[in-house]
This record gives C-alpha cells, structure tokens and sequence, in this order.
C-alpha cells in the first residue's frame, strides 16, 4: 500500500507567473513535456546572452547567464521536490544542463544541499524506475473493491463489516486482510484508486493547450458524469460525512488533486488572456466542486429519479454567467488587484 500522507496545498496566489511558466512545460499529472522545456530554455538563455551582448557593463555574459540559471534551477528544482516530482526534476535538469553546454554556458552552479538531493533522487530513480506513482491493482483487489462498494452502499460504511465485505467478495477473511489492514483503510485504498481513474479521465480536460474556459466546461461534463455512474462511492464520502473532524469528507477531492500536482500550474498558464476573475486555482476548483456538491445532493433527495446529465446547462450557466437573470442588475463585489487605482 501506498502510505504516503496527502499533501494539503495553500494556493497563496502570489506567484502566478512562476506557476504559468512551469505550467508551459508540465501536464496537470506532473510529468515534464521535454520536448517543449528544451525550446523554452533555448529561447530564454538565447535571449538573455543577446541582451547582455548589447550591455557594456554586463559582466561575461555566458557566466551572467549562468548565474541566472543556477538561481532559477534552484527555484525550480525546490519547487519539484516540494510536489513530490523528483524523476521530473532529474529530467529537467538534465535537459536544462544539455542545453546551457550547446550554448557555451559552462557554468552552472547548484547548492550543496541541492546537489546531495539530486545524486539521492537519481539513485532512487535507477533502483526503481517508474514505480513511484503507480499502482498495478490485481483482479482481486478490484473483486473486493466491488463488493466493498456493494455492502457500503446497503448497510452504510459504519455498519458494514470486514466480514461483510469477505462474505460478498467470496475471499477468505486472512485474504482480505492481508489486502487491507482495516475497513477505514479498504476505504483509503478504494479512494486512491478511484482518483487514478479519474485522472486518466480528466487528463483530457487539463491535458491541451485550448482555451481555458472549454477545459473548464468538459472538466464539469466529466465530474458530473462521473458522480452519475459512481453514485454509490460519491454519496458515501460525500453525503454521509464520514469521519467529517478529520476531513474525510472531502478527501476524494484531496486526492484528486495530489494525483494533479502541477495542475495549478497549468491552470495558471492557460489563463493568459485573464479570462478568470480570479487566477487562484483552488478558489475556482473548490466552488466548482461544491456547486456541483449541492446539485447532487438535490438529485440524491430526488431518488435520482432522472439523469444527472439533465443538470449540466443550468450548472454551467451559473458557474460562468452567475445567477442573476439580467446582466443591468448585476452587482460587482470583487475588483482585481491589477484594476485597482
């Protein structure tokens, strides 16, 4: 099992243009688009060594450039490691090492620490290549998660049992436990996996390059439609509020977006036009997310008598127009900080 603790992240807002480089050269899952870093930091070196070509009184300008890019490797090699993105981080700086050397910058300078972290990272990566962010699920594991779901579903998580769950899995109570250390932490494993599928599903929504406001909208057709044919899982962590002081309730969010680490960054890059009132993704997912909440919960209070589908035009109608009929008796509560005098 994967034991590693979600990470809870502050989006302070406060370095966007930081977040939309790196969102130029990083899926939304966090790994690095090579291809487009190496023609990024081409441009970029090559522009700085022709600026300081016109500068009198720049020093070397090979060596100035190299000091630029030892303080932004550091900056972006941190950043990396925070994220939990260390295989990305070899790769960037073995491509950004690359391209200085072609362009006769010879020295590149990183800390101590920095360089003890990277020859770590690197034989961690050589020792296990690939395995840190998945999971190879067997059948049985994917046997007993049904049936987890089933029982969940008719007794409610509380009331369910493991052997319960060992009964309608048909697998031997040893067997199960040897899968899982408890029924909580069936649940935990259950929500990880659900969040790998969601991400293979939503790559479509954060993967391209298209306008930010479409991405948004096929995000919101694809979470609702993941709520409909996942009804059972949603409204189990959603709605009965399970272990709410330690925030499980909102967990599958969480792990949403531990399996997204460089969405943020992504979102930040798109948003170039400042099409979005706010820059700060966490504040635009978060609404999203609990808007959709309290139309499901509306839907569940319906017997879910009609599709969830039904919902999409009057979700998406209020997420991007709000939901006062006449824009003459809109109201304005928020100024950005770029329009204040």
């Amino acid at each position: 099992m994967n034991n590693k603790k979600l990470r809870h992240i502050q989006s302070g807002g406060r370095r966007i243009a930081f977040y939309a480089e790196l969102g130029r050269y990083f899926t939304a899952d966090g790994q690095l688009k090579g291809d487009v870093f190496r023609v990024f930091l081409r441009e970029t070196l090559q522009a700085r060594l022709n600026a300081s070509k016109h500068d009198a009184h720049a020093p070397e300008k090979a060596d100035a450039v190299g000091t630029w890019l030892s303080s932004h490797l550091e900056e972006v090699l941190s950043y990396l490691d925070e994220r939990g993105l260390e295989t990305a981080a070899l790769d960037l700086l073995d491509t950004a090492l690359d391209e200085s050397a072609a362009l006769g910058i010879t020295t590149v300078a990183l800390s101590p620490e920095r360089l003890r972290r990277t020859l770590a990272n690197r034989r961690v990566s050589e020792e296990s290549p690939g395995e840190k962010r998945r999971r190879d699920p067997n059948a049985k594991r994917v046997k007993i998660f049904d049936a987890a779901l089933r029982v969940f579903g008719e007794r409610g998580f509380y009331n369910a049992t493991m052997d319960d769950i060992a009964q309608a899995s048909q697998v031997a109570k040893g067997t199960l436990y040897r899968y899982f250390r408890s029924k909580d932490d069936l649940l935990e494993q259950l929500l990880r996996a659900t969040s790998r599928e969601l991400m293979l599903r939503f790559s479509e929504a954060f993967g391209g390059d298209g306008d930010i406001l479409e991405q948004i909208e096929t995000f919101i057709r694809l979470w609702v439609a993941f709520i409909e044919e996942n009804h059972v899982l949603y409204r189990l962590i959603q709605m009965e509020g399970l272990s709410a002081s330690s925030g499980r309730q909102t967990m599958v969010y969480e792990y949403l977006l531990d399996d997204f680490p460089m969405v943020k960054e992504r979102f930040a890059a798109l948003d170039q036009s400042h099409a979005l009132k706010t820059p700060n993704f966490h504040t635009v997912a978060y609404g999203v997310l609990g808007f959709i909440d309290g139309v499901a919960r509306k839907w569940f209070r319906a017997g879910m008598t009609y599709s969830l589908q039904e919902e999409v035009p009057i979700i998406l109608e209020v997420l991007f127009n709000g939901f006062v009929r006449n824009a003459a008796q809109s109201r304005q509560f928020y100024v950005p900080p770029e329009q204040k005098e």
